[in-house]
Protein backbone atom coordinates (compact mmCIF):
# COMPACT_ATOMS: atom_id res chain seq x y z
CA UNK A 1 0.00 0.00 0.00
CA UNK A 2 1.27 3.34 -0.76
CA UNK A 3 2.09 5.03 2.34
CA UNK A 4 -0.74 7.74 1.50
CA UNK A 5 -3.18 4.85 1.71
CA UNK A 6 -1.89 3.50 5.35
CA UNK A 7 -3.82 3.78 8.58
CA UNK A 8 -1.72 5.27 11.15
CA UNK A 9 -2.04 2.36 13.09
CA UNK A 10 -0.81 0.59 10.60
CA UNK A 11 2.05 2.31 9.81
CA UNK A 12 3.11 1.87 13.28
CA UNK A 13 4.66 -1.90 12.67
CA UNK A 14 7.13 0.39 10.75
CA UNK A 15 7.36 3.09 12.94
CA UNK A 16 8.08 1.44 16.00
CA UNK A 17 9.70 -1.79 16.93
CA UNK A 18 7.33 -3.09 19.21
CA UNK A 19 4.94 -3.19 16.92
CA UNK A 20 5.09 -6.72 14.74
CA UNK A 21 1.72 -7.59 13.01
CA UNK A 22 -1.99 -6.76 12.60
CA UNK A 23 -4.52 -9.20 11.67
CA UNK A 24 -7.94 -7.93 10.68
CA UNK A 25 -10.36 -10.93 11.63
CA UNK A 26 -13.85 -9.57 11.22
CA UNK A 27 -15.38 -6.03 9.56
CA UNK A 28 -18.69 -4.35 9.04
CA UNK A 29 -19.33 -1.70 6.98
CA UNK A 30 -21.73 0.56 9.32
CA UNK A 31 -22.23 3.46 7.00
CA UNK A 32 -20.52 6.19 5.11
CA UNK A 33 -19.18 7.76 8.78
CA UNK A 34 -18.19 4.74 10.76
CA UNK A 35 -16.79 1.06 9.97
CA UNK A 36 -16.47 -1.66 13.13
CA UNK A 37 -13.46 -3.98 12.93
CA UNK A 38 -11.82 -6.76 15.16
CA UNK A 39 -8.21 -7.66 15.29
CA UNK A 40 -5.68 -9.17 16.25
CA UNK A 41 -2.37 -7.72 16.98
CA UNK A 42 1.25 -8.68 18.02
CA UNK A 43 2.19 -5.57 19.58
CA UNK A 44 3.54 -4.29 23.51
CA UNK A 45 0.12 -3.41 25.01
CA UNK A 46 1.07 0.14 26.36
CA UNK A 47 2.86 1.19 22.47
CA UNK A 48 -0.31 -0.08 21.05
CA UNK A 49 -2.70 1.46 23.51
CA UNK A 50 -1.14 4.94 23.78
CA UNK A 51 -1.53 5.01 19.39
CA UNK A 52 -4.62 3.90 19.75
CA UNK A 53 -5.92 6.97 22.25
CA UNK A 54 -3.50 9.55 19.84
CA UNK A 55 -5.30 8.51 16.24
CA UNK A 56 -8.14 11.09 15.68
CA UNK A 57 -10.37 9.01 13.54
CA UNK A 58 -10.82 6.47 16.07
CA UNK A 59 -14.06 6.54 17.65
CA UNK A 60 -14.21 3.91 20.67
CA UNK A 61 -12.13 0.91 20.89
CA UNK A 62 -11.87 -2.18 23.47
CA UNK A 63 -7.97 -3.69 24.07
CA UNK A 64 -7.69 -7.34 25.80
CA UNK A 65 -5.30 -9.21 26.06
CA UNK A 66 -5.12 -12.72 24.46
CA UNK A 67 -2.45 -16.02 24.65
CA UNK A 68 0.71 -16.23 24.38
CA UNK A 69 1.44 -12.12 24.12
CA UNK A 70 -1.13 -11.26 21.21
CA UNK A 71 -3.75 -8.71 21.78
CA UNK A 72 -7.53 -8.56 20.76
CA UNK A 73 -8.92 -5.22 19.56
CA UNK A 74 -12.74 -4.23 19.18
CA UNK A 75 -12.61 -0.78 17.19
CA UNK A 76 -14.79 1.89 15.71
CA UNK A 77 -13.61 3.85 13.40
CA UNK A 78 -13.84 6.58 10.93
CA UNK A 79 -12.99 5.65 7.08
CA UNK A 80 -11.06 7.72 5.10
CA UNK A 81 -11.44 8.60 1.15
CA UNK A 82 -8.54 5.77 0.36
CA UNK A 83 -10.34 3.35 2.89
CA UNK A 84 -13.54 3.80 1.20
CA UNK A 85 -11.59 3.21 -2.27
CA UNK A 86 -10.50 -0.10 -1.16
CA UNK A 87 -14.29 -0.67 -0.55
CA UNK A 88 -15.09 0.34 -3.85
CA UNK A 89 -12.83 -1.94 -5.23
CA UNK A 90 -13.78 -5.08 -3.73
CA UNK A 91 -18.13 -4.53 -3.90
CA UNK A 92 -18.18 -3.85 -7.39
CA UNK A 93 -17.20 -7.32 -7.61
CA UNK A 94 -18.60 -10.65 -6.22
CA UNK A 95 -15.28 -11.78 -4.23
CA UNK A 96 -15.38 -12.85 -0.93
CA UNK A 97 -12.37 -11.99 1.29
CA UNK A 98 -11.53 -14.74 3.76
CA UNK A 99 -10.05 -13.30 6.90
CA UNK A 100 -7.65 -12.98 8.53
CA UNK A 101 -6.00 -9.50 6.36
CA UNK A 102 -2.52 -9.31 7.93
CA UNK A 103 -0.76 -6.18 7.66
CA UNK A 104 3.00 -6.41 7.96
CA UNK A 105 5.90 -4.44 7.68
CA UNK A 106 6.92 -2.19 4.29
CA UNK A 107 3.48 -1.12 3.82
CA UNK A 108 2.70 -4.78 3.07
CA UNK A 109 -0.87 -6.54 3.27
CA UNK A 110 -1.66 -10.12 2.44
CA UNK A 111 -5.31 -11.17 1.75
CA UNK A 112 -7.20 -14.57 0.39
CA UNK A 113 -10.09 -14.36 -1.79
CA UNK A 114 -12.71 -16.54 -2.79
CA UNK A 115 -14.04 -15.88 -6.51
CA UNK A 116 -13.43 -15.43 -10.24
CA UNK A 117 -10.21 -14.55 -11.57
CA UNK A 118 -12.14 -12.10 -13.54
CA UNK A 119 -13.45 -10.48 -10.23
CA UNK A 120 -9.82 -10.46 -9.23
CA UNK A 121 -8.87 -8.65 -12.33
CA UNK A 122 -11.66 -6.29 -11.82
CA UNK A 123 -10.32 -5.21 -8.24
CA UNK A 124 -6.50 -4.93 -9.06
CA UNK A 125 -7.94 -2.62 -11.84
CA UNK A 126 -9.78 -0.73 -9.33
CA UNK A 127 -7.25 -0.35 -6.78
CA UNK A 128 -6.39 3.58 -6.36
CA UNK A 129 -3.12 4.73 -7.87
CA UNK A 130 -0.25 3.57 -5.92
CA UNK A 131 -0.63 0.06 -5.13
CA UNK A 132 1.39 -2.94 -6.40
CA UNK A 133 -0.17 -6.11 -6.40
CA UNK A 134 1.34 -9.81 -6.19
CA UNK A 135 -0.02 -13.57 -6.61
CA UNK A 136 1.04 -15.27 -4.28
CA UNK A 137 -0.85 -18.60 -5.01
CA UNK A 138 -3.92 -19.58 -6.92
CA UNK A 139 -5.78 -22.65 -5.48
CA UNK A 140 -9.25 -24.43 -6.32
CA UNK A 141 -11.76 -24.39 -3.59
CA UNK A 142 -12.47 -27.71 -2.02
CA UNK A 143 -12.31 -29.82 1.13
CA UNK A 144 -8.93 -29.48 3.34
CA UNK A 145 -8.80 -32.80 4.71
CA UNK A 146 -7.90 -31.10 7.94
CA UNK A 147 -4.79 -29.25 6.46
CA UNK A 148 -3.70 -25.82 7.79
CA UNK A 149 -4.06 -23.46 4.98
CA UNK A 150 -0.53 -22.97 3.49
CA UNK A 151 -0.38 -22.59 0.14
CA UNK A 152 1.36 -24.69 -2.30
CA UNK A 153 5.01 -22.45 -2.02
CA UNK A 154 5.06 -22.69 1.47
CA UNK A 155 4.41 -26.50 1.79
CA UNK A 156 7.33 -26.73 -0.64
CA UNK A 157 9.50 -25.12 1.35
CA UNK A 158 8.49 -26.29 4.75
CA UNK A 159 9.05 -30.17 3.17
CA UNK A 160 12.47 -29.15 1.85
CA UNK A 161 13.10 -28.01 4.97
CA UNK A 162 12.63 -31.17 6.74
CA UNK A 163 14.23 -32.58 3.93
CA UNK A 164 17.84 -30.91 4.37
CA UNK A 165 17.32 -31.20 8.26
CA UNK A 166 16.59 -27.67 8.81
CA UNK A 167 14.19 -29.04 12.12
CA UNK A 168 17.06 -31.54 12.91
CA UNK A 169 18.35 -31.39 16.63
CA UNK A 170 20.93 -29.58 16.37
CA UNK A 171 20.47 -28.26 13.54
CA UNK A 172 21.97 -29.70 9.98
CA UNK A 173 20.10 -27.67 7.00
CA UNK A 174 20.02 -24.12 6.48
CA UNK A 175 17.93 -21.31 4.79
CA UNK A 176 20.35 -21.65 2.13
CA UNK A 177 20.04 -25.46 1.68
CA UNK A 178 16.26 -25.00 1.30
CA UNK A 179 16.92 -22.34 -1.79
CA UNK A 180 19.08 -24.67 -3.32
CA UNK A 181 16.63 -27.11 -2.92
CA UNK A 182 13.76 -25.69 -4.41
CA UNK A 183 16.13 -23.58 -6.85
CA UNK A 184 14.88 -19.89 -5.85
CA UNK A 185 16.40 -17.33 -3.83
CA UNK A 186 18.00 -17.86 -0.26
CA UNK A 187 15.70 -14.19 1.00
CA UNK A 188 12.66 -15.91 -0.94
CA UNK A 189 13.18 -19.71 0.76
CA UNK A 190 13.24 -17.34 4.29
CA UNK A 191 10.58 -15.51 3.53
CA UNK A 192 7.72 -18.59 2.54
CA UNK A 193 9.26 -20.32 5.85
CA UNK A 194 8.43 -17.65 7.97
CA UNK A 195 5.28 -17.22 6.64
CA UNK A 196 4.79 -21.07 7.06
CA UNK A 197 5.61 -21.25 10.56
CA UNK A 198 3.79 -18.26 11.30
CA UNK A 199 0.72 -19.79 10.16
CA UNK A 200 1.35 -23.31 11.93
CA UNK A 201 1.73 -21.47 14.83
CA UNK A 202 -1.31 -19.75 15.18
CA UNK A 203 -3.28 -22.57 13.61
CA UNK A 204 -1.73 -24.33 17.40
CA UNK A 205 -2.80 -21.48 19.52
CA UNK A 206 -5.86 -21.31 18.18
CA UNK A 207 -6.03 -25.15 18.81
CA UNK A 208 -7.08 -25.97 14.80
CA UNK A 209 -4.70 -29.58 15.80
Amino acid sequence: MPEWAQHPMHRLIDDHEAVHRSELLEWNVTGEQRIALVFRVLADRDVYERALRETASIREYELVDGRAGELYLYVRDTPTESDRELYNAFTATNLVAVPPVTFLPGGRLTIQVLGTAADVDTVVDELPDGFAVELEAVTSMGPTDGRIGLTERQRATVAAAERVGYYEIPREGTISDIADELGIATSTAGDHLRKAEATLARSYLDGRF
